[in-house]
């Protein structure tokens, strides 16, 4: 009778548990593309690096919309314009790219409510005159225009134009390709590649049905406890 008992509380925990976790974490993702970085809750993104493709010696940043030109939050570092060996201009991790740790792969967590951008930096680059950053955002950049693909998925899908491109790092992987405004602004976005995505989302549905099979097991031991007394 009394394992019958237990079974069914345990039975019961477990069930609600995956209930719980089955339902959807709400989504917090605002804006992530060419209008800008924005969540409405802090959120941690894990990005790595895929290539780079150009003769500029380039850093990208994350970037907050209010202050574009701020330089203390690199993600990933040429540290030479491209891989010494490569016959195209090709850059790699570790060869002549890493983060500032020197790993392939680094994160941020953005602050709920924050505009963000990602920019890349690469010197006195094409045309004359630019301040050296292209933006992710289109509204940063100086002209006003597109040099940032947006994208879910990994595969660099046939570029057909600029438009106002939104993906969702909470669904899966996002890559953002860039055109680094080298040869005459040729719209290759080829010229810094990485891919961004949330790893580890916080679930309050998971966290209540753990919490509600821990309080089950305790009510068990309880009763254990008892029946021996």
């Amino acid at each position: 009778m009394y394992l019958k008992k237990t079974s069914t509380v345990l039975g019961l925990a477990v069930g609600s548990s995956l209930a719980l976790s089955a339902m959807p974490a709400e989504a917090a993702t605002v804006e992530f593309g060419n209008n800008g970085i924005l969540f409405d809750t802090d959120t941690k993104i894990d990005f790595d690096f895929i290539q780079s493709q150009g003769k500029f010696q380039s850093t990208l940043f994350i970037v907050e919309a209010a202050n574009p030109t701020d330089m203390s939050n690199p993600l990933f570092v040429e540290n030479e314009p491209y891989d010494k060996t490569s016959p195209d201009f090709l850059g790699t991790c570790p060869t002549s790219v890493t983060s500032p740790t020197g790993e392939c792969q680094n994160w941020f967590t953005f602050k709920a409510g924050v505009e963000y951008s990602l920019a890349l930096f690469s010197g006195n680059n094409k045309p004359a005159g630019t301040n050296g950053f292209v933006y992710s955002t289109d509204d940063l950049n100086n002209p006003v225009g597109q040099q940032a693909f947006v994208f879910d998925g990994v595969v660099l899908p046939e570029y057909t134009g600029p438009g106002d491109i939104f993906a969702d790092p909470l669904l899966g992987k996002v890559t953002i390709a860039f055109d680094d405004k080298g040869n005459a602004k040729d719209e290759d976005y080829q010229d810094f590649i990485i891919t961004a995505m949330v790893t580890d989302i916080p679930e309050p549905a998971t966290l209540a049905g753990l919490g509600l099979v821990a309080g089950s097991l305790a009510l068990i031991r309880r009763r254990q406890r008892n029946k021996k007394s």
